[in-house]
């Protein structure tokens, strides 16, 4: 009995790699993790905004620090997407929004310290807050796109 040894030699030629198509796929799925989860530390902040306007004692400290997680998950991601993905369809502009994320970050905490001394910019602070939200979920639709590129 002969067997055939072109048969086998479809499945697999010497050279080829599933297993970098699989990492592509486990690679583009992690930044929509990372997204996503910078989208919830963005709304659990509101959770502690609210918590801290209701006067709970604990949650300006809650706040303060999600915000200090925020702000280097937010840069550190849009640095290293901007660096690793710049080759990939999508991912710049994933890492330019991570970054402008963290920019934003950046300016809604000094709105929320100067409105802790006593300014009157609050009216700003929380707006801008709720815009937060809606930019980290546009994150999340370019981790997505990501995925589907």
């Amino acid at each position: 009995m002969s067997v055939s040894r072109d048969r086998y030699d479809v499945a697999a030629q010497p050279g080829d790699s599933t297993v970098a198509s699989d990492q592509g796929g486990n690679s583009t799925r992690w930044w929509g993790v990372i997204a996503n989860l910078i989208a919830l530390a963005v709304l659990i902040e509101a959770v502690f905004a609210g918590a801290m306007l209701s006067g709970i004692s604990w949650a300006r400290t809650a706040h303060s620090v999600n915000a200090a997680v925020l702000l280097a998950s937010a840069s550190i991601a849009g640095l290293v997407a901007v660096i690793t993905l710049r080759r990939v369809p999508y991912g710049l502009r994933l890492g330019l929004i991570l970054l402008s994320l963290a920019g934003m970050i950046v300016v809604q905490g000094a709105l929320g310290a100067l409105s802790a001394k006593g300014a009157n910019l609050l009216w700003i602070h929380v707006p801008l807050g709720v815009a937060l939200f809606g930019f980290a979920t546009r994150a999340v639709a370019g981790a997505r796109r990501l995925h589907g590129a």
